[in-house]
């Protein structure tokens, strides 16, 4: 379709200017991508997860080379260019932070899970199959990860300076004797090996239970739940603090042990665990409870599972990152950039003293309880967290530490070739994603929440990007069907898309991102929640590859395209268009 310039701004102004007053922007972005038979539709191809794919070879199932091989990334671009995807997103930085092509600026990734890899430019091999069948190839980077914490390995490890610190909590019960256990709760960051403490005000549990269980019932060896004997005990605490009973795990029965009301139910799976319960408190004994925190380096955190998260401040980690991508940009013929994991880990990373200088720099102002001025831990287990004076503007100096970092990619990719397109993912959960420090929404958006501080919104990130994949992960497609199941519409990709596309106001292109073992024994319903996306956002995103070919899924992903499309962001000028029609209507 050949439209002017022109044309295409005074049709989008018309259709804007009737919704200035209006929280929610019109979504002038996806009416013109339909009207232009554009639909971005994304195969994201996760580095560690596809070097290789399980095989059945007489009956059994083997690991053969994908990725590591020229046939097998030949054999997915041919699959993808038949499932009619246009975009294929090539992670070339898993989190380990070691690359999966010769580079001067980082590691090369030599092996995984004591495999070794070929010496083949992965990247390179995408681009020469992918641009041949037509297709546009883009390079991610876990941007923000230089470190696998299940292998210790990666340049946060062997440059520690570099990772972030952890506000770490830990949280013990005291025994009547002294004697202290550690325990967790829910959405704490702390060991998750430890005793989990769960607090259910308004429900009861029987006072009369006490010791039971202890003593091994002759010839049985799990309950009717399935737990062993002896490997879960649980004990109730009341609200006065006081041991109500000690339960082995394999006598509580289908239904689950909950606490006393306004009690706790702790719950140890590991030997030192209950061997410290067993031997220090006992029915109508008293505890007590005490709170210890602690600044940790992420590697040696264990709260933090898998990715080790460098601090976007340290001055030498964010140049590393940006001369990787110079790196990538000048030396291959990408059609894009997409940074993935470019924010903190969460709500209780970074608080380092070079995050506290910077904070105060910000403020103009020295934070002088530091952390107490931000957010305390309650002394009370299950509580919230007590929000300090500094807490709301905590939150946008972070967003505004990410998207400063943006601003610094943006500029050296497009410094470079002004016709490559930059790409992020993001999770779609908009109202709660402040917890990792990014605001990944328009820098115009009329959204407004409780966190927000008068300048929030200035933080938004979206004007930098040509497309946001959105982690709409969600086992519901459609909004009709959450409501027909008594749920809200947000619970459901296209509601998650939907929010998505409010945030980001028609900056950028929104692709609703689709996880794929969501649909594993429904591949009816994928192709509904690829719709779904489509039809709130302009496009979707597979996530991935490894989970299409182990499910066989190719055929569904070809019922949900049915023809060729460009990708929306693939159409030269169209979405400065769009934001023209947005600022000319402001």
């Amino acid at each position: 379709m050949k439209t002017t310039r022109t044309t295409l701004l005074l049709t989008l102004l018309s259709l804007a200017t009737t919704h200035t007053s209006a929280q929610r922007a019109p979504n002038i972005a996806r009416s013109l991508s339909t009207s232009m038979g554009a639909e971005g539709r994304v195969m994201w191809i996760d580095a560690t997860a596809n070097f290789w794919r399980k095989q059945k070879v007489n009956g059994r199932t083997e690991l053969a080379p994908y990725t590591i091989t020229r046939e097998g990334i030949t054999e997915i671009v041919q699959k993808c260019k038949a499932a009619h995807v246009n975009t294929l997103v090539v992670d070339v930085k898993p989190l380990v932070g070691h690359v999966v092509f010769p580079s001067k600026v980082a590691p090369r990734l030599t092996s995984w899970q004591g495999r070794p890899i070929p010496d083949i430019d992965i990247l390179q091999g995408f681009i020469d199959e992918g641009h041949k069948a037509g297709l546009r190839v883009h390079a991610s980077l876990n941007i923000l990860a230089e470190g696998h914490k299940y292998y210790n390995v990666g340049l946060a490890y062997e440059k520690p300076e570099w990772q972030s610190i952890v506000y770490a909590i830990n949280r013990g019960m005291i025994a009547s004797n002294g004697n202290r256990l550690t325990f967790r709760v829910l959405k704490e960051p702390d060991n998750p090996d430890k005793p989990l403490m769960l607090i259910d005000n308004g429900a009861k549990t029987d006072a009369g239970i006490e010791r039971i269980g202890l003593d091994r019932p002759e010839g049985e060896e799990t309950g009717s739940n399935g737990i062993p004997f002896g490997k879960q005990l649980h004990v109730t605490i009341d609200a006065a603090n006081r041991v109500e009973g000690i339960v082995d795990g394999s006598l509580i029965g289908e239904e689950p042990l909950t606490a006393p009301e306004d009690g706790r139910l702790v719950i140890a799976k590991m030997d030192s665990d209950r061997d410290w319960i067993t031997n220090n408190i006992a029915p109508g004994s008293f505890v007590a409870f005490d709170l210890k925190t602690e600044f940790l380096p992420i590697a040696e955190a264990k709260s933090e599972k898998v990715a080790c998260f460098i601090n976007p401040l340290h001055p030498e980690a964010r140049k590393h990152q940006l001369d990787l991508i110079r790196e990538i940009v000048t030396n291959y013929e990408v059609d894009g950039i997409v940074l993935d994991r470019c924010r903190y880990s969460n709500l209780y990373n970074d608080f380092s003293d070079l995050s506290r200088q910077a904070f105060s720099r910000w403020l103009g102002k020295p934070v002088n309880r530091w952390p107490q001025d931000i957010f305390a831990y309650s002394p009370q287990p299950g509580k919230k967290i007590i929000e300090g004076g500094l807490f709301k503007l905590w939150l946008e100096f972070r967003a505004q530490v990410i998207r400063d970092f943006v601003s610094e990619v943006a500029r050296t990719v497009r410094g470079l070739k002004p016709n490559i397109t930059l790409g992020t993912y993001v999770g779609a959960w908009y109202p709660s994603y402040y917890t990792v420090g990014v605001n990944w929404g328009s820098d115009k958006t009329h959204l407004r929440y409780n966190w927000f501080t008068e300048e929030y919104p200035r933080t938004g990130y979206a004007e930098f990007f040509d497309w946001i994949a959105l982690g709409s992960y969600h086992p519901i497609p459609r909004k009709e069907d959450a409501r027909r199941l008594g749920k809200s519409a947000n619970g459901s990709v296209e509601g998650l898309t939907e929010i998505g596309n409010t945030a980001i106001a028609n900056a950028a292109f929104t692709y609703g991102g689709i996880f794929v073992p969501d649909y594993r024994y429904n591949p009816e319903a994928l192709v509904n929640a690829l719709e779904a996306a489509s039809r709130q956002g302009q496009g979707w995103m597979i996530f991935d590859l490894s989970y299409i070919e182990e499910f066989n899924f190719w055929q569904w992903i070809e019922k949900a395209t049915k023809a060729p499309a460009p990708a929306p962001d693939s159409i030269p000028n169209l979405l400065s268009v769009i934001r023209s029609a947005m600022d000319t209507a402001r």
